[in-house]
């Protein structure tokens, strides 16, 4: 018994052990299969040739790898009946079931861009399918260029949309402008639509934020955003997170600016002959007569002072720095990004920083897909002390030199004119402009399935935008030789600026899909809610009592506070589309679009904006396969729309009472003063859309399966109703300056032009190639005007303080902001000449510059104006190559503006201030052969050097190379080793070489983008940059 129970328990024990040790080797084998390492090369099927950085990932997991650049790779952690997702730019993806621990495959090329998908507003499309002219930029074009400024990046990328610096300031935003001027008296800015939300203006959002860029350029596609697509819409989408293991990206750039040429102008020496010169002109004294700034004080005759050594700082630092965290899994993904820039500028008292986060989330499940995200951006700038480019030319070499970081009292060594020149320099070396802006959005995207084809999607958006400036003015004591103060305390002063703007966006609505034999429906409807608010506040105090005391309270005298424009707009809107696609392809889409808005009066709120446009993939057809081989793509695309322009100021359909406009009130010998208010302008009560119609025809091309693409596109454009500034007579009762015009819709224009793209990429063994090429032209005019002749644009002059100076008009039958110029033919350097000339001016001297009676009415003046160009170029260019072998690349972007005019300001002031280098060689007697006019006063005193001549009017045309970078990739295998999956180290340099004519400082001078574009006014100039930087991938 004793025996068999222990037999029994052996047996048991025998059979536990064995259940015990089969389970061990399960988990043994399952531990085993966890752990499998699948290895293998991953090599192209079109050449054989290895592919690095090709991304394995086991689907359903955040398990992944890539391949080095011998396209070999190794995975850890899969297992027997894993699936891994092979995936590489240019090649069609691939997915293999793990049954061995080695992998080898050779990926197919993909046709380019066929399937690639664009965005287009409210919605996607493959490009193939498109109808309309829509152009896609991604990250890494944008990323060749460091700037602060979105529209800095896109210049050269995209035909049809012109980017020019409106400065070269720290933090300066560039004027884009899609397809010509949209309109004279609103703004020019395209529409900027961020993850779906409509922006209120340039969000400014950093180029580190952006995974892609779509620009709609015609009006069928623009139509769907109505009022507000008349000047383009650019669609931006920020990164989104992916599916698998954590990802880290850091990226580090740092760099110096150069100031690449100037104005010249005359040092001491030729300062005293020339003024020796200017005397015998003007009073015809002799030499012994005359008393210059040098006699009038001796002192002065040891000076040599340049102000622009102390204004202009080369070699000013740019830093950019940026980190991205991504990952996440089927259901959820994340992104998140950090941006810091920092560049300071190359003219005193000027910098930018700004720091920039978004954070963004992903959720699918089901039927449900959720989308949020959340933005915040601090910037802080410091602006350049306004006019000290002028106030450079006009101090005299004689006058002392100065010390910005100064506080003692300064002694002028000058008198009158030059004394008053030393105050104004000083009160603008050591002023204080400082702006600060923080801006915090967020969205939220939620889209359901109803039922199988019918989908419900919504956004919401809000965005608050805090903004502050202060201004500091500090006092600068400035005495005479004898001891009298020629500076005023109530010079000095404190300002604060505070402003709030917010918006709300919401937009929800139904898409349709549905797919019957080779037939495909798809139908939209949307409702769109948009409410933008602006308030704001600015208090001023003169007289600051202590100039380390920078706030309202140091100051002491005239305290001055007043509200600024507080404004709140909607705008409401109903939309409904219809796309019909017949197996790719014929392609039929319809919007129409029903806004109204409260800037409009009661009876003009609404606008109806409908569009239409069709596609024929021509080599889809059967006649077509011939050559299919060589030419795989050919498309043919027209559309037709129309589109409104709200982009004016608010409340322009109703007068406004002012206040502060007090009168006497009583009877004789009572009367006595008392607070009022007036009207001091009209409005327009009927006040209406400017209404742009567009037609649009354009073919795409592909060769070779899309190695080589071509794009091409006409258009032509009619504004309508358009908003002009109309002068009232002085009968009217109104005011002066802005006060004494009113808004009314009576103006015509056009747009028309061509767009032509080429791109080629291609590969030779290990020599990966890439060349892509854009053109454009536009030809704006005026088409209707209710004046005759021409007006002025609200441009304040060429010349600082010279109000005849001004060059910029609209008229009939011209570009908008064309130059009006007085034209002249030499200047008066022999009798018979002074004779002649004598029946036009009679006060003409001998050197007198010689200005053209064109209307030939014998009399000049400005009814003598004709045309001289514009700022706007014929031409636009853009060439970008790009490189790799073996890990190095090397990149380089072209730009080149053809066939535009530049009116020389910074030239023009130095005249006319007696300080141009130029200005030794003048006419005088004891030089009768010079081209060069006496000089007898500053232009607005007397006309030899006047601002409205055409002696400024230069060839604005120019080549710039915008961009050219060489970078390497480290070998796998070599940076694995410190937990790095890539780096990449570069140096660049952004406008080292620019080609030009123009002896300015520099010729892309954007201005505001059509009253002042082209005029060069002493312009905060475009530097030379150069950089090296790392990208690190963890």
């Amino acid at each position: 018994m004793k025996r068999k129970i222990l037999f029994t328990f052996k047996k048991g024990l025998g059979q536990y052990l064995l259940i015990v040790l089969v389970a061990l080797m399960c988990s043994s084998i399952e531990a085993q299969a966890q752990e499998l390492t699948v290895k293998g090369t991953v090599t192209s099927s079109e050449d054989g040739l290895p592919l690095p950085g090709v991304s394995i990932v086991i689907k359903g997991t955040i398990e992944g790898t890539i391949t080095d650049f011998e396209g070999k790779y190794a995975l850890k952690n899969a297992k027997v009946g894993d699936v891994l997702t092979y995936s590489f730019i240019g090649m069609e993806k691939q997915e293999i079931k793990v049954s061995t621990s080695v992998i080898n495959l050779a990926l197919n090329p993909q046709t380019i861009g066929l399937n690639e998908v664009v965005a287009i507003g409210y919605g996607t499309s493959k490009k193939k399918e498109l109808t309309g002219a829509v152009v896609q930029v991604r990250a890494e074009e944008l990323n060749r260029t460091v700037t602060s400024d979105l529209g800095t990046a896109l210049q050269g990328q995209i035909a049809g949309v012109s980017v020019i610096a409106s400065s070269g300031a720290p933090g300066a935003s560039s004027n884009i402008q899609i397809r010509g001027v949209t309109s004279i008296s609103g703004t020019n800015t395209p529409l900027f639509v961020v993850d779906g939300i409509p922006q209120d203006g340039d969000p400014r959002i950093s180029s580190n934020e952006i995974e892609t860029i779509d620009v709609l350029k015609d009006a069928a596609s623009c139509a769907i955003y109505g009022t507000r697509g008349a000047a383009g819409v650019i669609l931006i989408t920020t990164k989104q997170g992916k599916a698998g293991s954590l990802k880290i990206s850091a990226n580090a750039t740092y760099g110096i600016r150069t100031i690449t040429s100037g104005t010249p102008l005359m040092n001491a020496n030729e300062q005293a002959y020339f003024e020796k010169v200017q005397y015998r002109n003007i009073y015809n004294s002799y030499d012994d007569e005359i008393t210059t700034g040098y006699a009038k004080n001796p002192y002065s005759l040891l000076n040599d002072t340049d102000l622009g050594d102390m204004v202009f700082t080369d070699n000013a630092p740019t830093q950019d720095y940026s980190v991205n965290i991504s990952g996440g899994t089927n259901d959820i993904t994340y992104n998140v990004v950090a941006g810091y820039y920092n560049q300071e500028g190359v003219i005193i008292n000027s910098e930018f920083e700004r720091f920039n986060t978004r954070a963004s989330t992903n959720y699918t499940k089901g039927k449900w897909n959720v989308r949020a995200n959340v933005g915040l951006t601090i910037e802080d700038k410091q602006e350049s002390p306004g006019g000290i480019y002028t106030q450079t030319i006009k101090y005299y070499p004689y006058q002392q030199a100065l010390d910005p970081n100064s506080d003692e009292a300064v002694e002028s060594n000058g008198w009158g004119s030059d004394a008053l020149a030393m105050n104004w320099v000083l009160n603008s070396i050591k002023n204080k402009d400082n702006q600060k802006r923080d801006r915090m959005n967020a969205g939220f995207n939620v889209n359901f399935e109803i039922v199988k084809g019918l989908n419900f999607n919504t956004n919401l958006g809000i965005a608050v935008t805090n903004q502050t400036r202060k201004i500091f003015n500090p006092y600068s004591a400035h005495y005479a030789s004898d001891g009298e103060e020629l500076s005023n305390p109530k010079d000095s002063y404190v300002q604060n600026q505070s402003n709030r703007r917010s918006s709300l966006s919401w937009d929800g609505g139904l898409t349709y899909e549905k797919e019957f034999n080779d037939h495909k429906i798809t139908a939209t409807a949307i409702y769109s809610f948009e409410e933008y608010k602006y308030s704001g506040f600015t208090a001023k105090k003169y007289a600051v009592a202590n100039n380390s005391i920078e706030v309202l309270n140091g100051a002491t005298v005239d305290p001055d506070a007043q509200s600024l424009f507080e404004t709140d707009n909607v705008l409401v809107g109903a939309i409904g589309r219809l796309k019909y696609d017949y197996k790719s392809r014929y392609l039929f889409s319809a919007s129409i679009r029903r806004d109204g808005s409260s800037r409009f009066g009661k009876d003009n709120r609404w606008g109806v904006f409908p569009s239409a446009s069709a596609a024929w993939n021509v080599a889809d057809e059967a006649f077509w396969a011939p050559i299919s081989e060589v030419a795989n793509a050919f498309k043919i695309r027209g559309s037709y729309g129309t589109t409104g322009n709200q982009s004016f100021n608010d409340y322009m359909f109703a007068s406004t009472i002012t206040q502060g406009i007090d009168y006497t009130f009583g009877g004789a010998g009572t009367d006595a003063p008392m607070v009022g208010a007036a009207q001091k302008s009209y409005a327009n009560a009927l006040v209406k859309w400017e209404t742009s119609i567009q037609s649009n025809i354009g073919i795409d091309l592909g060769f070779f399966k899309n190695k080589l693409t071509f794009t091409a596109d006409y258009y032509n454009t009619d504004k309508e109703d358009m908003l002009f500034n109309v002068q009232l007579p002085g009968s009217a009762g109104i005011g002066s300056g802005g006060d004494s015009r009113v808004t009314l819709n009576v103006g015509d224009m056009t747009n028309t032009g061509y767009e032509l793209a080429l791109n080629y990429r291609n590969k030779l063994n290990q020599f990966n190639y890439g060349i892509q090429a854009t053109f454009a032209t536009n030809e704006n005019k005026i088409t209707s005007m209710t004046s005759e002749g021409f007006s002025y644009t609200d441009d304040w002059g060429l010349i600082d303080g010279d109000g005849t100076s001004k060059i910029t008009v609209l008229a009939e039958g011209y570009e908008a902001g064309a130059f009006f110029l007085r034209k002249t033919n030499g200047i008066v350097n022999s009798q018979a000449k002074l004779d002649e000339y004598k029946t036009l001016d009679p006060t003409a001297k001998m050197g007198d510059l010689i200005y053209v009676d064109s209307n030939m009415d014998g009399v000049l003046s400005d009814a003598d104006r004709t045309y001289h160009g514009s700022g706007l170029p014929d031409y636009e260019l853009g060439l970008n190559l790009n490189c790799d072998y073996k890990g190095f690349d090397l990149s380089m972007q072209w730009y080149a503006a053809v066939g535009h005019e530049i009116i020389n300001g910074s030239k023009a002031t130095a005249y006319s201030y007696a300080r141009h280098k130029d200005l030794v060689s003048v006419w005088s007697e004891a030089n009768p052969t010079s081209t060069l006019p006496s000089y007898r006063g500053i232009s607005k005193d007397h006309p030899n050097y006047a601002g409205y001549s055409d002696l400024w009017i230069e060839d604005g045309s120019y080549l710039r190379l915008r961009n050219v970078s060489l970078g390497y990739t480290f070998p796998t295998k070599i940076v694995d080793k410190i937990g790095v999956r890539n780096m990449r180290v570069y140096v660049s340099a952004q406008n080292p070489i620019t080609i030009t004519s123009y002896d300015g400082f520099d010729p892309e001078v954007g201005g505001n983008g059509m009253s002042s574009r082209g005029l060069d006014k002493g312009n905060y100039p475009v530097t030379s940059f150069y950089l090296m930087g790392v990208n690190i991938n963890f």
